[in-house]
């Protein structure tokens, strides 16, 4: 076994204290930048945090603030609509009264031309109803009895006149126009006209002895009255 004299182990344990120093003094330097950089990771990462909240709140007023354009420009596409609806509403009930009116206007010319068409052949009927009145009478002199082809001329004339009268009267109730039933019937000043007065014991006052126009209803509605002679109490 070497034996170490006292100077060489002071001078040992010197360089072995100095060697200890030296790697608590690095251990203690490391420590601190190991904890430097881990304040600065956190703070890293706090910034971060920061950074994302902040982007994330100027994204949510940015989409508030378009949310608010778009909302208004909705409204104001709403409101337009509804203007027009409006106007189209007032548009359509303007359109649909002057179409009534016209329908209205163009249906009472149709009845005047057809009331003026019916009244014609009306007049017509009367002249063929007196024609055939006419005809109907028996011969009223000698000659007439005694010259065979008149009275046979005339009776032709009159069957065909009578024929003509009953095609007319289909015509015209084909038409919906009929005639009044008023001979016997109680004076009406609404369908009548009295154009004479007779007495007569066995009829009461104001009663229709007979007509001397006929009246004519069409479609229940008076087309033309009657002219009538009423009786009176003597």
């Amino acid at each position: 076994m070497t034996t170490i004299d006292t100077s060489t182990r002071e001078r040992l344990l010197a360089e072995f204290t100095a060697c200890l120093d030296d790697l608590e003094a690095s251990d203690t330097a490391d420590a601190g930048d190991a904890g430097d950089a881990g304040d600065a990771g956190d703070a890293g990462q706090d910034d971060a945090r920061q950074v994302d909240l902040y982007s994330l709140l100027v994204e949510m007023a940015s989409l508030k603030n378009e949310i608010r354009i778009e909302s208004r420009q909705f409204k104001g596409a709403l409101d337009d609509m509804r203007r027009f609806s409006d106007e189209l509403n007032t548009h359509t009930r303007r359109l649909e009264r002057d179409l009534e009116r016209s329908r209205e206007e163009a249906l009472s010319s149709e009845r005047r031309v057809e009331r003026g068409f019916l009244l014609g052949l009306i007049d017509l009927r009367d002249s063929l109803h007196n024609g055939v009145q006419a005809a109907s009478q028996p011969p009223r002199s000698w000659w007439d009895r005694w010259v065979p082809g008149l009275v046979r001329f005339v009776t032709s004339l009159g069957q065909g006149q009578r024929l003509t009268l009953q095609r007319l009267d289909d015509l015209l109730a084909s038409y919906g126009v009929r005639p009044m039933a008023v001979t016997g019937a109680v004076f009406d000043a609404n369908a009548m006209r009295v154009v004479g007065v007779e007495s007569d014991s066995d009829a009461p006052q104001g009663t229709v002895l007979r007509e001397t126009r006929s009246g004519f209803f069409h479609r229940g509605e008076i087309l033309r009255i009657a002219e009538v002679i009423v009786s009176k109490t003597s």
